[in-house]
């Protein structure tokens, strides 16, 4: 864990007795012999000291004792400087006038329930950022200010926006590159996250963390670096928010964040707050010469693979992927075997039947929105290219993602081609036909619920459709067997195995 710089916290003893404060991720007492127990001495401070998101437990110790909590030097900031101001502290002006629906106000009152501290758990498309505006109306009525926390800058601007619908421009900065304002409620990336709250995490009194399974802990069971903002910042209040809590791996998300406050399933939402939906697999064959190039490549892999044993030294698939990989820096061998996988990969993701598929699927719904979910690049542009589609990656400017789905909702388009960056966080109420023609995890769950996700949001009466391209008989066949069991409903139409 990254440790504040403890060389940068300076001050005078003080004369009228001990103190207690926040400063550069740490929870400070200075002037006093007695101590909390989960505090140490720092003999170059001179002073107790304890990771900052113990600071709420360090004010509830103090407050029996008399010992007085020194006022943050930002209060005496300038506007312009891009501080919380006295201003801020008044009453937060509110004009979101969405009417909760009755579940977004049992998750809020759950979780104020818990003392605000723990995980809303919702499906994609029924409203989580509602209840996160109004977790921050709450704080904000309070007096304290509220950091939001994002995995990516798309999903920052679209906050920012929401945001500063309801409470104001005036009130929301962002803090992320080389954005650097700070206000009563500021949007931060994962990435920013620690320099934003190891300088000011005292000025906020919630934390917001939307897709709060990015913080699960890794494989082994460690935690990841990004907890290292939540370990310092003194916040007392925490709300996560997911669609896909990650059950089982949450050990430092409950410790830092706190346990599942509010959980609803997507089966008790349909008919009622979630468009109903159907699944469909559509399973499509190779054609004489890519089931060639495809068994070529696979029998140079596979026969690597078995002579490397990876498989029986590494129960684990991902820890071989990883021994795998180290082996092509120094091996012919073994980047020959991983070029031929890419092969593999790649004759499936593009084979012509698959593309024949998305087709006729367009054609039967000519009147529907849709999204057609890719695995690869190369992928994603053919698709674009054969039907005159947008096309929506990593690499598309933000403006022009936004321009892209606002001409889908208006119906100005009737589809979009994504690579991954549509699968979790946008919102495209209009779509109600998904396409997934790949992946990008070899059968993720969480991806494919979050794809799902991205056509449940309720528009009258239409029922979503999500459609499933899979090749038969190819590797394919079992990544997406993988990935729709967490998915019920599922209606096959046949058993996929060249049958």
């Amino acid at each position: 864990m990254r440790t504040p710089v403890a060389a940068a916290i300076y001050f005078c003893m003080p004369s009228d007795g001990p103190t207690y404060y926040y400063r550069h991720g740490l929870a400070v007492l200075r002037g006093g012999d007695e101590a909390p127990p989960w505090m140490g001495f720092d003999e170059r401070l001179e002073a107790w000291v304890a990771p900052g998101h113990r600071f709420p437990d360090l004010r509830a110790w103090a407050l029996p004792r008399g010992v007085r909590e020194r006022a943050p030097e930002w209060r005496g900031e300038a506007p312009d400087s891009g501080a919380a101001t006295s201003d801020d502290a008044a009453p937060a002006p509110f004009f979101d006038v969405r009417r909760p629906r009755p579940y977004q106000t049992d998750a809020l009152e759950a979780w104020l329930a818990a003392e605000g501290r723990g995980s809303v758990v919702l499906p994609t498309g029924s409203g989580k950022s509602l209840v996160a505006i109004l977790a921050v109306r709450w704080i904000m009525d309070r007096g304290e200010g509220a950091c939001i926390v994002l995995p990516t800058r798309a999903l920052l601007g679209q906050w920012f926006n929401q945001l500063a619908d309801a409470f104001g421009g005036d009130r929301v900065g962002a803090f992320y590159g080389e954005e650097k304002e700070v206000r009563a409620i500021t949007v931060t990336t994962y990435h920013s996250a620690f320099g934003l709250l190891e300088r000011f995490g005292d000025r906020f009194g919630l934390l917001v963390l939307d897709e709060a399974h990015h913080l699960s802990d890794t494989e082994s069971g460690e935690t990841k670096a990004w907890h290292d903002a939540l370990s310092i910042a003194p916040a007392a209040h925490r709300l996560g928010l997911t669609a896909t809590y990650p059950d089982g791996r949450d050990r430092a998300l409950g410790r830092l964040v706190g346990p599942v406050a509010y959980r609803r399933r997507v089966s008790e939402m349909v008919d009622r707050e979630l468009a109903d939906f159907a699944v469909e697999r559509r399973f499509v064959h190779l054609t004489a010469g890519e089931r060639e190039r495809y068994d070529r490549a696979t029998s140079i892999y596979e026969e690597f693979v078995e002579a490397r044993g990876y498989r029986d030294r590494f129960p684990e698939t991902s820890d071989a992927w990883r021994v795998f990989m180290a082996d092509t820096r120094n091996s012919p061998a073994a980047r020959r075997a991983f070029r031929a996988f890419r092969e593999r990969e790649r004759t499936v993701d593009l084979s012509e039947e698959k593309l024949e598929q998305a087709g006729r699927i367009l054609r039967m719904f000519p009147a529907e929105r849709a999204i057609l979910f890719c695995g690869r690049s190369d992928q994603a542009e053919a698709m674009a290219r054969r039907f005159a589609l947008p096309l929506v990656t990593a690499h598309t400017a933000a403006s022009e993602r936004h321009r892209i789905l606002e001409h889908i909702e208006k119906g100005f388009v009737q589809a979009v081609v994504s690579v991954r960056v549509l699968d979790e966080g946008w919102d495209v109420p209009a779509a109600k036909l998904g396409i997934v023609l790949g992946d990008t995890t070899r059968g993720g769950r969480r991806q494919h619920q979050q794809r799902l996700g991205r056509i449940l949001r309720r528009q009258g009466e239409q029922v979503a459709s999500l459609f499933e391209v899979v090749v038969a008989d190819t590797h394919e066949f079992f990544v997406s067997q993988k990935r729709g069991a967490g998915v019920r409903r599922m209606h096959d139409g046949q058993l996929g195995l060249g049958l």
